[in-house]
This record gives structure tokens, C-alpha cells and sequence, in this order.
């Protein structure tokens, strides 16, 4: 093995998954600061691994145009264009960190010599796992999506090392949130995201105006709401639930939230890939989980807040409910208190890992 070795890294979607396996990739870089270390993703999330320092290309790919109807021929043209870039480079290892079919077949045709995944026991899809040369076997006891990411990256040889990522948002997308907070003056502010691609991880965006209303009032701090395309109509009910003291609407794109999350005092939001960004950039978080499961999903430092109620159906990770949600029927106070127990406690300090 060379002392500086190339490794393919594979892990496709989605934003939150991505940034979860963003500590495995600062572990391989511990073990070999010299590296050449890749990264091989969907082209609709390219963009968060190009903001990421520590990697030294990132390969897309369009998955969704290659199962389109009727055949995409430049799609197909794309795929052997990049099966023909990914041979070239000659990876010592290939990480699978996705667990799909496409991702392993995809990690088998790079000709990587080595090519790492999970166990059966551990992928989304079960014959994922026959094309791996080394897997990594199910702990005993639950433990983090993190931490399993940063165990699958031992077995290429990665090192302990801190979680924290380095992230390179785009000047452009810094000055704009530089303008923005100046025009709205916000200063001491805490950030609001109430949506979600599930809509059974979405809190009641009447009951986050309510929060926002008791943060404002109660606390002092200025709240701002964050939304993704076509969320903007949660924004409204918050905004009308608040009134003449309706929270600042910042429909600012992923990559605008790295320098808006290092500025504010806390997040307050559902297991989305912002609330994960924020975890990444330590700002403190207050998450509230229903069917997906804190112990795998949540904050990644001890001092950050989940609000939860727990039900014999918890971590279902059901896209529906024909409970009608009932895990996210949380009142407003419980969160509140969750604000206030964070917000006392501040930024985690630099040495504060997970």
C-alpha cells in the first residue's frame, strides 16, 4: 500500500446523509494527510461535497436520467464518461458509505483494488453487500449513523480525529448573507427552519409561530425562518401567527446557511439536512424528532437539545402516519424550554466532541 493512497468515497444522497459521512472523510484524512480523496455523488447534491475542504475532486452523476423514459442516450453517455474517469484514477479503496445497489455497482466498475461497505445486516439494500471485498458488521448496540460511518472508514485504515468539517461557501453566497443580515439588522437572532422533505419530521408551522412569538417576547432575540422551494407558505402561517412581530424571512439556498449558521445563536428545527449543516458548523440546535430516531439521527454533542415523545411506534421512519403524526404532537413549552436550556449553555467548545 502506498503511504499516500487514492480513495473513492461513495455516498450519493442525501444532504443530511452527506454531511454525516463528512466525519469518516476527516478520519481518513488523519490517517493520510497526503491522500488523494475523492468523492463520487449525485448531481442534484454536488453541491455540498465542492463546498467541502479535504476533497480533491468530486465526480457527479445524474442517477434519476438513467432510469427516465424514454432512454436519456446522453445520460448513458455521462455514465461510461465517468466509469472511464473513475477506472483512470486507480483507487486503492472505494467506500461505499450509501448501501444501494447502484452504489455498489457503481463502486464495483471503478476498479477500485479495494472496495469497502456494510454487512447485509447494515445496507438498504441487501445484495449490496456481495460486491464488497471488506464489510463492516453490525455493532451490538445502536449507535450513531456517524459513528458507524467513521467504524466503515476504520477498515480503510482512518484514524480518530475530531468530527468538525471545514466548508468553503462560495464568496458570492457570503456577501449576500452579509447584506442581508446588515438590510434586516439582525445581530443576536436565532434561526427558525420548519420544513422538511417528509411531512411526517414537519412540527406544526402554527406551533413555530408561537416559538418564535415567546422568543421574541421573552428572550429578546430576533428570529429568522429559513425555507427551501416551495416552502414559503409555511413561512406565512409562522408570519401570521406572529403578527405585527412576525420573524424575518430568509429564503436563502443550502449553501447561503453555512455563513447564516455561524452567525446565529441556535437552530431550532426537524431532522432535515439544514438542521445537520448546522450540527456540522456547531451552532448550538434544538431538534424535534418524531419518526426517525435521535440515538442514529440527532445532534452530534452532548450539550445540544432533542425534544421527543417517545411511542411504541418511535423511529418508524414512515414517510405517512395513519396516526395522523402523533409522535410530532409536542407543545410548544416543551420546546421552549429546550430553547432556553441551550441558549444557556452556549456554543460547544472546540474540544467538545462527539
Amino acid at each position: 500500500m502506498n503511504a499516500a493512497p487514492r480513495i473513492l468515497i461513495i455516498r450519493l444522497s442525501s444532504l443530511g446523509d452527506i454531511l454525516h459521512t463528512l466525519p469518516a472523510l476527516a478520519s481518513l484524512r488523519a490517517a493520510y494527510p497526503d491522500a488523494t480523496i475523492d468523492w463520487l455523488v449525485s448531481k442534484k447534491c454536488a453541491l455540498l461535497p465542492s463546498a467541502v475542504k479535504g476533497i480533491d475532486a468530486v465526480h457527479s452523476l445524474d442517477t434519476g436520467a438513467l432510469v427516465r423514459l424514454p432512454p436519456d442516450a446522453s445520460a448513458w453517455h455521462a455514465l461510461w464518461t465517468l466509469i472511464r474517469s473513475l477506472r483512470a484514477a486507480h483507487y486503492d479503496f472505494c467506500i461505499d458509505f450509501q448501501g444501494l445497489l447502484k452504489s455498489a455497482l457503481l463502486g464495483a466498475v471503478s476498479g477500485a483494488a479495494c472496495r469497502l461497505g456494510f454487512s447485509g445486516d447494515l445496507v438498504r439494500e441487501r445484495p449490496a453487500h456481495w460486491f464488497y471485498h471488506k464489510t463492516l458488521a453490525k455493532p451490538r448496540t445502536p449507535v450513531h449513523v456517524l459513528e458507524l460511518n467513521r467504524m466503515l472508514a476504520a477498515l480503510a485504515g482512518a484514524l480518530p480525529a475530531p468530527v468538525s468539517c471545514g466548508f468553503k461557501a462560495p464568496e458570492d453566497d457570503r456577501r449576500h448573507v452579509e447584506a442581508l443580515l446588515k438590510e434586516k439588522r439582525l445581530d443576536d437572532f436565532v434561526v427558525i427552519n420548519p420544513g422538511g422533505l417528509w411531512p411526517t419530521k414537519r412540527w406544526s408551522p402554527e406551533k413555530y409561530g408561537v416559538l418564535a412569538k415567546r422568543i421574541r417576547r421573552e428572550l429578546g432575540l430576533r428570529v429568522a425562518v429559513t425555507t427551501g422551494p416551495g416552502e414559503e407558505n409555511l413561512y406565512q402561517v409562522i408570519a401570521d401567527v406572529c403578527r405585527d412581530e412576525a420573524p424575518v424571512h430568509l429564503p436563502v439556498s443550502f449553501l447561503q446557511l453555512i455563513p447564516l449558521f455561524e452567525r446565529a445563536k441556535l437552530l431550532v428545527g426537524g431532522d432535515t439536512g439544514p438542521f445537520h449543516l448546522a450540527c456540522a458548523l456547531r451552532t448550538p440546535v434544538v431538534g424535534i424528532f418524531g419518526p426517525t430516531s435521535p440515538v442514529r439521527n440527532g445532534p452530534w454533542r452532548p450539550g445540544d437539545e432533542v425534544v421527543m415523545h417517545s411511542l411504541p411506534c418511535s423511529a418508524c421512519h414512515g414517510r405517512t402516519c395513519p396516526a395522523a403524526t402523533e409522535c410530532m404532537e409536542i407543545a410548544v413549552e416543551e420546546v421552549f424550554s429546550a430553547v432556553i436550556r441551550r441558549l444557556q449553555r452556549g456554543r460547544s467548545p472546540v474540544e467538545e466532541d462527539f
